[in-house]
């Protein structure tokens, strides 16, 4: 019913990390990576680790027939993101009923960021919201034990109920199912400015809507 897919090795520690603050039972979470032995080093064991290597076997590794909610984590620095993570985003697309995408745009620094600008530009087209981490501005990229500490806040925001324990009807579903568009995105706004400054000053994050036409 809730499905949280990383693609690459820095989706799956963000992910890991996420998963060390609380446990998250109503969520089925799926590692993607193109080299095995880095698929193995995040999850736990009773996850799916989906190993890619063509567009079609990742299309159908992918494939649900029907979801709530979906979610991709990925950093666009990463050579299998930069190839699979429109695939997916479409996938997710087709069936499941709210969308979203969490995703890192590099550095200038190895030649990707135009690249990944334009990945990023056909993730939004088919997620219903993306939050994006310029990694530039990220207030602690020099220190990577803190680096993504932001983006696993508005990952677990999402994944997590604001009211949970004072509604039996709501309990079960998680914000980004519960929540109207104007709803999240004014939450994910008021997260960011109210209590994330280190990140608001430096403009880490932007929120970006689909862009599909309908």
């Amino acid at each position: 019913m809730f499905r949280v897919v990383a693609l690459g090795y820095r989706a799956g520690m963000i992910v890991d990390r996420l998963r060390a603050k609380k446990n998250y039972d109503d969520i089925r979470f799926e590692y993607c990576n193109t080299d095995n032995r880095l698929l193995s080093e995040w999850g736990k064991d009773e996850d799916k680790h989906i190993l890619l290597t063509d567009i079609a076997q990742c299309r159908e590794a992918i494939h649900d027939d029907n979801e709530l909610m979906a979610i991709l984590v990925t950093g666009l620095d990463e050579d299998c993101s930069q190839k699979y993570a429109t695939e997916i985003i479409y996938e997710l697309w087709s069936y499941a009923d709210y969308r979203y995408c969490f995703v890192t745009l590099p550095f200038e620094a190895g030649g990707k960021r135009k690249a990944a600008l334009e990945i990023f530009n056909r993730l939004t087209d088919y997620s219903d919201l993306t939050v994006l981490q310029d990694d530039f501005k990220e207030p602690y990229n020099y220190f990577p034990f803190d680096m993504d500490n932001g983006l696993v806040r508005f990952l677990d925001m999402l994944l997590s109920h604001p009211r949970k324990g004072r509604s039996t009807d709501l309990d079960d579903l998680p914000f980004g199912v519960w929540a109207t568009e104007k709803q999240l995105w004014i939450a994910l706004n008021a997260m960011y400015s109210n209590n994330m400054h280190e990140y608001y000053k430096a403009g880490t994050f932007s929120f970006h809507k689909s862009t599909h036409e309908y």
